[in-house]
């Protein structure tokens, strides 16, 4: 997979998780503090382990430290569901850019002029002959699901009273 395929992050993405991780204080607790002094160590051994090659691991240490920075874990576990958190949300736009890849390549195979017919033969083709789309989706899904898991687990709703 080219690394231009896998940018994933617009500009405008990325100024606004800027912005937002801005807004974070940071720890403030002493245990909040020493887990974040760590930081640096689990985030480089995660983004070895998660990265594909030709992915971009900077793309993914700024999304663990954005998160990291409006999660704002007080505990160990706490760290642990931010790292879910970053780590489905990488899998979840890899997968994307798989099936904007798998479609690109199954788009060469048609050549109708107009750009929209061209899109739905080759997605017809795709759902007919491959289970890529279907596999795809499953992965999308279930990476949703952990991902919203996780959310739910450090924020969970507040009571109304």
């Amino acid at each position: 997979m080219r690394h231009n395929q896998l940018s994933m992050t617009s500009q405008l993405k990325i100024d606004t998780c800027r912005a937002n991780g801005a807004k974070s204080h940071g720890p403030v607790t002493p245990e909040g503090k020493q887990i974040s002094s760590r930081n640096s160590l689990s985030h480089g051994l995660l983004s070895r382990s998660i990265v594909l090659e030709g992915e971009d691991p900077a793309l993914f240490d700024q999304l663990l430290n954005n998160l990291v920075l409006e999660m704002n874990p007080q505990s160990e576990v706490e760290c642990h569901l931010v790292e879910t958190l970053a780590t489905t949300r990488w899998r979840q736009l890899r997968i994307l850019a798989l099936e904007k890849a798998t479609l690109e390549i199954e788009l060469e195979n048609h050549h109708h002029p107009s750009p929209a017919k061209r899109a739905a033969q080759a997605f017809h083709a795709l759902s007919n002959n491959s289970r890529t789309l279907d596999v795809l989706t499953r992965y999308e899904s279930r990476f949703d699901r952990q991902y919203h898991r996780a959310l739910r687990v450090l924020s969970p709703p507040k009571e109304s009273k």
